[in-house]
């Protein structure tokens, strides 16, 4: 398929872990290095699929998995691979990290000269118990080292993900965290609580220690607060940064604009047609390979569904849609279009029009399935 040159998104699926934790529901298996190879073959057949698409990608995605399993020379290999089928100029490029044995000063360095400028540290959590509660495989001191290494490192931002509603996390462990958190200094968090876990082997922990969903949504709201007093603005539902400091990748997927994705289970949008490839690492390989196409899930979109899918995903957003600038790049007037399911959410203060915004309050954003559903 063909598209008008944009500027876009390019995001990479790293499927491998040195272990697979039992609460990840993400596409990945455990690393070896013939699977590796396997993979990076892979994503030169299929970069070069893509390599008259036309786009220029200025934001570079490299997620997982544990992307921080790859050397310095390993990240510069795959940039110079991508770089040599794709118009590869990115203003941001992330990798995902885990706090682990693979990082160390000359690590993190060695990224930032590969080109890498920005550092999602997965860390979850600063106390050693609910580290390992959640199967993770490094301590909190460990994962305060690391992201001290790379404030020296020269990224240009570090985020941390932490999470929300672990069994067995009490109001001190996560006050514990969010005190070291606002100790690091970081440019962004992503704050998650713990779910999707049905089917993995998480769920029986679950199971035998429940979490009171009011109880997680309370903890949520508190660190939601302490992370603006340590001025990190609230951006997304789940995202804060400081200000210029968001994820400029993450927001063309609520901005919905174009991005394309590489490697296996990654996902694309260019606008009217939306793709998913093969979850299987042999299954993707294998196709590419033959010189067929790795893609398994095709959704074709009409304007339609075009403009109601970009709505949904905007007004998650702190900021909302601008009214004015959704009807010039849509042709929609979505206040004419939904004028009753917005008087109705105004009116139960579950939404807000404002200045020619449509917007979530910050403290309905929780139940905001609840909101967005009303346009789906």
């Amino acid at each position: 398929m063909k598209a008008k040159p944009a500027r876009a998104g390019l995001y990479v699926h790293f499927p491998f872990c040195r272990k697979k934790c039992p609460y990840c529901h993400f596409a990945s298996a455990v690393y070896d290095e013939v699977s590796f190879v396997a993979w990076r073959e892979g994503l030169s057949l299929e970069a070069s699929r893509w390599a008259d698409l036309g786009w220029e990608f200025d934001t570079l995605y490299l997620g997982g998995g544990t992307p921080s399993i790859l050397s310095p020379s390993d990240v510069k290999y795959l940039r110079d691979k991508l770089a040599a089928h794709l118009k590869l100029a990115p203003v941001e490029f992330t990798l995902e990290a885990n706090p682990s044995g693979d990082v160390d000063e000359a690590v993190l360095a060695g990224w930032v000269r590969a080109g890498v400028t920005r550092l999602s540290v997965g860390v979850q959590s600063f106390d050693d118990r609910i580290l390992a509660i959640l199967g993770r495989d490094y301590s909190a001191a460990r994962a305060k080292e690391i992201i001290r290494g790379a404030g020296g490192a020269g990224f240009a931002a570090i985020g941390l993900d932490l999470m929300i509603g672990v069994p067995g996390e009490t109001r001190d462990a996560l006050e514990k965290t969010l005190d070291e958190a606002a100790a690091l200094s970081p440019d962004h968090v992503s704050l998650y609580i713990l779910e999707n876990v049905e089917g993995l082997p998480f769920e029986d922990v679950l199971r035998a220690y429940p979490v009171d969903d009011d109880e997680a949504a309370d903890a949520f709201e508190t660190a939601a607060v302490r992370l603006e007093t340590m001025g990190l603005r609230r951006y997304e539902i789940s995202n804060f940064a400081r200000p210029g400091r968001e994820c400029r990748h993450n927001l063309k997927y609520w901005r919905s604009e174009t991005f394309l994705g590489l490697g296996p289970s990654a996902a694309s949008h260019s606008g009217l047609e939306r793709w998913t490839n093969s979850d299987s690492l042999g299954k993707w390989l294998d196709k590419l390979r033959g010189g067929e196409d790795p893609r398994e899930e095709i959704v074709a979109l009409d304007e339609g569904q075009a403009w109601r899918e970009a709505f949904v995903v905007g007004l998650r957003l702190v900021r909302g849609i601008d009214l004015a600038e959704f009807r010039k790049r849509f042709g929609v007037d979505v206040g004419e279009r939904f004028a009753e399911e917005i008087a109705e959410l105004r009116e139960n203060s579950l939404l807000i029009f404002e200045r020619g915004t449509l917007r979530i309050p910050e403290e309905r954003m929780l139940v905001s399935n609840r909101i967005l559903s009303r346009f789906v």
